[in-house]
């Protein structure tokens, strides 16, 4: 799974908050079980923030509900093996269900399509902006999350963000959308300014400073993407690309000892996120635990067994298993 600098604006708007009602004695394994879920826009990579998604344990009845992330992914960990079932629910599109077995694995990934109900009204915005933002440059915010999130279209929306902070000087949400854009685009300069406009109108914005430091890491000013991505996670200690790039920062500074606890919660919040395990190799390496990098680098290639950084990932797994394998 390749996250994309659009895919993560997601994870800066906003973090789940599970809350669970468990049933049952969990098991030993409890942490180890999980189920990923990934609700989409139909012809979009795009998913919504805040849909409400509910787990149920087949006879058992609730197990917990949470809200989607901004990439559109929930998570939850059931306590028992068993057959469970997935509810989604979000306004102006038709309710879904899906069946889930881990009574053979103790890990699912579940995608869902939404789907419009012509019956209802349209969907909420999937993102909020300030009262005071004038009305006409909040048509064109809107404008352009509608082209992102049903279209997939960046360069309309990037129009009418632009035309939007044109009308409103201090939009700070509109800034960060164009960096955003820009930075998908691999214009690093451009979407190095618009993120620090963004971060000088609004202080306590988690999505700017985590965004700005993604960006200084492109740019490998490693230094300053330390201060932009620490920033963000003080406000938002659970943004999972914000915990990911931190440890990205560390591990490109040789600091592989700061690196591993940003990489293990990055890989906690969300256990279906196929790089940071590439990450926790890597370190796994630096400590010289080479069989904790073979698990590392394995359960990326499960994850993600035809991703970007597959072909390199194999080929390190071969090389471990020729060293362990050879005799001293």
């Amino acid at each position: 799974m390749k996250t994309t600098p659009i895919l993560f604006l997601g994870l800066l708007l906003a973090a789940s908050a599970p809350v669970f009602a468990q049933r049952g004695k969990p098991n030993p394994n409890y942490g180890n079980t999980s189920i990923t879920v990934q609700v989409r826009f139909k012809n979009s990579s795009m998913g919504p923030a805040g849909v409400m998604v509910t787990l149920e344990g087949e006879g058992s009845g609730l197990i917990g509900n949470t809200q989607t992330d901004g990439q559109g992914k929930a998570s939850f960990h059931p306590p028992d093996a068993g057959y469970y079932v997935v509810l989604v629910r979000y306004p102006g599109y038709q309710s879904a269900t899906e069946r889930v077995d881990l009574t053979t694995n103790p890990v699912a990934y579940v995608n869902i399509e939404l789907k419009p109900d012509k019956q209802a009204g349209p969907p909420p915005p999937t993102a909020t902006i300030a009262a005071s933002t004038p009305e006409n440059a909040a048509k064109e915010f809107r404008a352009g999350e509608k082209l992102l999130n049903e279209k997939n279209d960046p360069d309309g929306a990037l129009k009418h963000f632009r035309k939007a902070t044109e009308i409103y000087k201090t939009f700070s949400e509109a800034y960060l959308m164009v960096g955003l854009i820009y930075l998908d685009q691999k214009k690093l300069e451009d979407a190095h300014a618009a993120l620090q406009q963004s971060v000088t109108l609004d202080s306590k914005s988690a999505s700017a400073y985590l965004a700005l430091g993604a960006v200084l890491n492109q740019e490998k000013k490693y230094a300053d993407a330390e201060k932009a991505l620490t920033r963000g996670l003080e406000i938002n200690p659970d943004a999972v690309e914000g915990q990911y790039e931190l440890a990205k920062t560390y591990l490109a500074l040789g600091r592989w000892q700061d690196a591993e606890p940003h990489a293990l919660k990055a890989a906690a919040l969300q256990p279906a996120m196929a790089p940071v395990h590439v990450l926790l190799g890597n370190i796994a390496l630096r400590k010289r635990d080479a069989p904790g990098a073979l698990k590392e680098f394995q359960e990326y290639l499960r994850l993600d067994p035809k991703g970007p950084m597959a072909e390199g990932t194999q080929a390190m797994v071969k090389k471990i298993q020729d060293t362990l394998s050879s005799p001293n």
